[in-house]
């Protein structure tokens, strides 16, 4: 599903490689939620991944850091919270 032109991704690259690193900001979440939804457009697409990156934006820093797992990374708590746990009702299959 990759291989389509998806602007969203690229406003996503955008942020990654020139807000993100001014920005100060660290994401509770990991992955982060700019790579969550790198990940989510890979794997199932334009469409999708816009609906699964919105649900992860409304998720995050709210009730999902105090219920999902915690992991750390670089020495930092963060919850665990990759595409897979998200897309249950993906057919395995496509």
């Amino acid at each position: 599903m990759d291989s389509t032109f998806n602007p969203l991704r690229l406003l996503v690259e955008f942020y990654r490689t020139n807000i993100s690193p001014i920005d100060g900001k660290n994401c509770p979440m990991h992955p982060s939620c700019s790579e969550y939804s790198i990940q989510c457009f890979k794997k199932h697409g334009f469409f999708f991944g816009w609906m699964m990156t919105c649900d992860r934006l409304f998720r995050c820093g709210r009730d999902e850091v105090r219920l999902s797992p915690q992991i750390l990374v670089n020495g930092e708590s963060k919850c665990y919270d990759p595409p897979e746990n998200n897309d249950f009702w993906w057919s395995h299959g496509q």
